[in-house]
């Protein structure tokens, strides 16, 4: 949640309430000084209105509860403990309970004569301290070559989260991008490139050459000039263009300076195993993971699926890339979904584990 001019000041004014209130009877204004200057800078850790902060007592001491938007890294807690430190305030024991993108840490610490705890829930996390386990299985369904509102509508309905992949290069694509954030969804772009079996596809296929042409890249691009930006892309189709590792180079740097160096994350949905979309993203330090293309001819939705859920691994991911009109995928999603609750947890893409084993 993020706050800005007076009712930041309010919020802000609410809290030092809240800590006076807490504080008053543990050691007077000095101490209630160094409670407030220490969450200041907690709070700072995660940049300016990504954190909520509230005081109360906990068996008749000061609980200072700190939410927080972000990630919780190994980096992140040594500059939390380091705050603590500088402020005086002793460790005395450490505790914490993980879920895939949240978590919550409880520490209590001693400050001269007083017991304070500080307690931190993080939420949207990609990474959490020690490491960022998933007890049971985690998946992701990318919805590509979205083609209309009424495919977003549609799969919408399932009531799990989902990404959708709005097809890039056709008349409506601009329309059904704001359709996707209209709902609140994050907005990807699924990306027809040259393919060595398609010549006529649904949008406008990015020739190699194109992509190597700044002027020509730019024009292909420009539908992206007046956006709020995008979260992902994919490639739609990409056999002949996935291979060639300058036009990958070229377009991923042509996106990134598009959505004003904001985080882009990229998913390969190219089957050919001599792809290098992956790889170049890598090494591009994009955020790059690979998906499991089903198609209804090739490889069924359903089977693939239902052979990962049942799976009794400690902890798996998989990310599944489906068409938006395969219905026979749509209606085994509505099986499982009615079916038992397995240890089985529904992601957007950009909420996967990095420390899940993909299988």
């Amino acid at each position: 949640m993020k706050y800005t001019g007076n009712m930041r000041k309010i919020t802000t004014s609410i809290i030092a309430l809240f800590m006076t209130a807490a504080l008053s009877s543990d050691g007077g204004a000095s101490f209630s000084d160094a409670v407030q200057e220490t969450v200041k800078e907690l709070e700072s850790l995660w940049g300016e209105g990504q954190c909520d902060t509230i005081v109360i007592r906990r068996k008749g001491h000061p609980l200072v509860s700190i939410a927080c938007a972000g990630s919780y890294d190994k980096a992140r807690r040594a500059r939390f403990l380091d705050t603590l430190f500088r402020h005086d305030f002793r460790l005395k024991h450490e505790s914490y309970k993980l879920r895939p993108q949240n978590g919550m840490y409880l520490y209590k610490t001693r400050h001269e004569r007083n017991t304070v705890y500080f307690k931190l829930f993080v939420r949207n996390a990609q990474d959490l301290w020690p490491r960022n386990p998933v007890q049971g299985k985690q998946a992701a369904i990318y919805v590509q070559n979205v083609r209309s509102a009424a495919d977003i509508v549609r799969w919408r309905t399932l009531g799990i989260p989902v990404t959708f992949g709005v097809t890039f290069g056709r008349s409506d694509t601009q329309e059904i991008l704001s359709k996707v954030a209209s709902y609140g969804d994050e907005v990807w772009l699924a990306i027809p490139l040259e393919d060595m079996n398609i010549d006529v596809a649904d949008g406008s296929l990015l020739p190699i050459a194109d992509a190597l042409d700044a002027e020509k890249l730019g024009e292909y691009l420009k539908i992206l000039d007046d956006d709020e930006g995008f979260h992902g892309i994919s490639p739609l189709y990409c056999s002949r263009f996935c291979k060639n590792v300058p036009a990958l180079r070229a377009l991923f740097s042509a996106l990134r300076e598009k959505n004003q160096d904001k985080e882009i994350i990229l998913l390969d949905t190219d089957p050919n195993e001599a792809s290098s979309f992956y790889d170049t993203g890598r090494i591009m330090n994009f955020r790059t993971f690979r998906a499991m293309v089903s198609s209804e001819d090739k490889r069924p939705f359903c089977p693939a699926f239902t052979a990962f859920a049942q799976l009794n691994s400690a902890s798996a991911a998989r990310i599944m890339a489906v068409d938006a009109g395969d219905n026979a995928a749509f209606e085994c999603l509505k099986k499982i979904l009615r079916s038992p609750k397995a240890d089985l947890e529904f992601v957007k893409v950009s909420q996967m584990s990095l420390a899940n084993p993909f299988r």
